[in-house]
């Protein structure tokens, strides 16, 4: 069976593709927005690995929600490669939204004593993969470049911080 297509149907149609084509387009990575004091929980140690976990602050400037589907991340102490992550968590973000992607890092603690890094001052910290996403029912593969100086504060294992 077939519809009849008058002009208005088609005026909708097309109204709704470009709608559709034009949010896809403009989705973008979301911006990374890291306080100053990057706090950097220490999970665990074994033999010469040690396990971080960063909370990382996040903010969707675009105009639609999306679905954040996982990525992967290398991590950088003032030009020092640290380790690289993978992360597989799922969930939605709203447009225009804050949120936090947990990232967890494998380091090799003997490349991390060899930097000499002062861990009392401010570090340059560089963040460089991609991040998958969908947004009406397209994926998306995005590029994540992230540099900035902070201070780390380390928090230890079973630290009593109330988090």
């Amino acid at each position: 069976m077939m519809f009849p297509v008058t002009r208005a149907s088609l005026a909708i149609l097309v109204f709704a593709f470009s709608l559709f084509t034009s949010s896809c387009s403009s989705f973008e990575t979301p911006e990374i927005r890291e306080p100053e004091e990057m706090q950097v929980r220490i999970l665990k140690f074994n033999g010469p690995v040690g396990t971080i976990r960063i909370e990382s602050h996040c903010h969707n400037q675009n105009g639609i929600g999306f679905t954040f589907k996982g990525g992967e991340l290398d991590l950088f102490l003032n030009d020092h490669p640290l380790g690289h992550a993978v992360v597989d968590t799922t969930f939605k973000v709203a447009s225009h939204a804050d949120f936090m992607v947990p990232i967890q890092f494998e380091l090799d603690l003997n490349k991390f004593s060899a930097t000499n890094l002062d861990l009392s001052k401010k570090l340059r910290v560089k963040v460089a993969g991609n991040m998958k996403g969908s947004a009406f029912g397209i994926g998306k593969t995005l590029p994540i470049l992230y540099e900035k100086e902070h201070l780390l504060n380390l928090v230890l294992p079973y630290a009593v911080d109330g988090n």
